[in-house]
């Protein structure tokens, strides 16, 4: 009889390299802190004296950086209230790469465990990107490095993601970061229209660039840089939100943003952004018709409140002469797409343009096309479109699908996501979607946290000689039939 060998006993020991790096990180810190300080600029100490701790968590778990990057996302307007350099806004794509850094030296814990399938958005992902630069490569680096930055620089959060997925209670986190910064965000917005513009003005805040009106009405931007931005983020909050509150109605956490989702749509109305009111209203639609039926009573409550308390407002939120100034201006700009069918060239207009001009001074009209389609075939040419188009496609029918595989919590997410991703499409209709932070960096986190979910290969996949192994060990181990010899 043979007797198995006894198996080796996994014991936890911590990494011993742990601590040698944690008191070189900290003599590396204080040394810093000793020079900075005896140089002068005690301030610049006592900013990386802080944050150097929090370097060393998203090193760790690189999953800590990508929440704290959603969380402090809503929040980067207040730079406008101080008289920070145009380059104080590269916090963003700083924290982003240090995020994705990260992920190469993380703890092989908080790295994706198993092997994934490529979500079927990334080939046309590839090839939007390839598209851009090739642009780029075109036009010069100047306005190439502008275009692409502005376009694809988000895609290292996406990279994060992919490499080191949010887990269950990340992902919940997630979920609460959306319910509590938006509303936060709605408030302020709706503060500002107590205030009044000249109270806003005397903050510290711009007529004509951040102060606008439609009619006599402010436009609400409350923590964002100008109105659109509020006004879609509270609608992806919203989208995200729902889903997860209308499944688990006894969770506190959803209770009260149950209780508050007239907050959030006095918050949302108080920007008068047709584009975010086409985009929620396009995402609850969907989630109507999806699986949540609840939704759908109340969009025709919403419509009439909007009209009977709106009055002039929304005589001038619907009237036509700002639609006709969109119209107008791609029809002025058409020849430039049929002369040009691969695109003028990324960066040549939009934000992108406006940076170019700062950038180097050059002079000449800055045309916004406030259309991400317009704007996508007039800098990238048909094919870039092209390859746009499918990959929002794609993008809708990847997370749709997710939703139909996973259940509880996950699903909810996952149709919240596609719900957004709809919204971001009928919104680049009349918006410059994709060039509005922060909800380009949103829409490639929140799908490529949908795909780390969805996209786990089974073993049994991803290795044959287990799937042949299954059927011998079941065969050896199945009971003789009945009236079989016992051996």
């Amino acid at each position: 009889m043979k007797i198995a060998a006894p198996q080796p006993t996994s014991i936890m020991v911590g990494d011993p390299r742990q601590p040698v790096g944690a008191a070189l990180a900290f003599v590396a810190v204080g040394a810093a802190v000793i020079v900075l300080v005896s140089s002068g600029n005690a301030a610049a100490a006592f900013a990386f004296a802080f944050f150097a701790p929090i370097l060393v968590l998203i090193a760790r778990r690189p999953q800590f950086g990508i929440l704290l990057f959603v969380a402090l996302a809503p929040f980067d307007g207040f730079r406008l209230l101080y008289e920070v350099p145009v380059v104080g806004a590269a916090w963003k794509f700083v924290l982003g790469g240090l995020v994705l850094a990260a992920t190469f030296v993380c703890p092989k814990e908080a790295r994706a465990q198993a092997r994934r399938r490529v979500p079927n958005w990334a080939l046309p992902l590839l090839g939007f990107v390839l598209i851009g630069l090739a642009s780029a490569l075109k036009v010069g680096l100047v306005q190439g490095g502008v275009g692409l930055k502005l376009d694809f620089a988000y895609l290292l959060v996406a990279g994060a993601v992919w490499r080191c997925p949010l887990d269950a209670r990340d992902r919940d986190r997630l979920v609460s970061i959306f319910m509590v910064t938006a509303l936060i965000a709605a408030v302020t917005g709706i503060a500002q229209q107590v205030m009044g513009s000249v109270a806003v003005h005397d903050l510290g805040y711009e007529y004509n660039t951040t102060i606008r009106f439609i009619g006599n009405s402010l436009r609400s931007f409350s923590t964002f840089e100008n109105a659109p931005a509020f006004a879609l983020y509270v609608s992806l909050a919203l989208l995200m939100g729902v889903p997860q509150a209308l499944r688990d109605t006894k969770r506190p956490r959803n209770r009260v943003f149950l209780f508050l989702i007239p907050i959030y749509l006095l918050g949302l109305g108080s920007a008068f952004s047709r584009s975010a009111l086409l985009a929620f209203g396009a995402g609850i639609l969907y989630l109507g018709l999806r699986r949540y039926r609840a939704v759908l009573a109340v969009l025709p409550l919403l419509l009439i409140a909007f009209l009977f308390f709106g009055g002039n407002v929304t005589e001038t939120l619907s009237s036509s002469s700002s639609l006709n100034e969109r119209t107008s201006g791609w029809q002025e700009n058409v020849d430039q797409v049929v002369a040009h069918p691969l695109g003028v060239g990324i960066g040549a207009v939009g934000s992108a343009a406006e940076t170019v001009v700062e950038l180097t001074g050059r002079t000449g009209d800055r045309y916004q096309p406030d259309n991400y389609f317009f704007k996508t075939v007039y800098e990238l040419g048909l094919l870039g479109l092209w390859m746009l188009v499918l990959l929002l496609m794609a993008a809708v029918n990847s997370t749709h699908r997710a939703a139909d595989r996973l259940a509880g919590a996950d699903q909810a997410f996952a149709d919240g996501v596609a719900a957004t991703i709809v919204g971001a499409i009928v919104a680049s209709f009349t918006a410059s979607y994709f060039e509005i932070f922060p909800l380009d960096l949103l829409f490639w986190l929140l799908l490529t946290v949908v795909a780390t979910m969805d996209g786990r290969v089974p073993r049994s996949e991803s290795s044959p000689s287990t799937m042949l192994r299954v059927p011998r060990r079941a065969h050896r181990s199945a009971a003789p039939p009945v009236g079989a010899p016992v051996p």
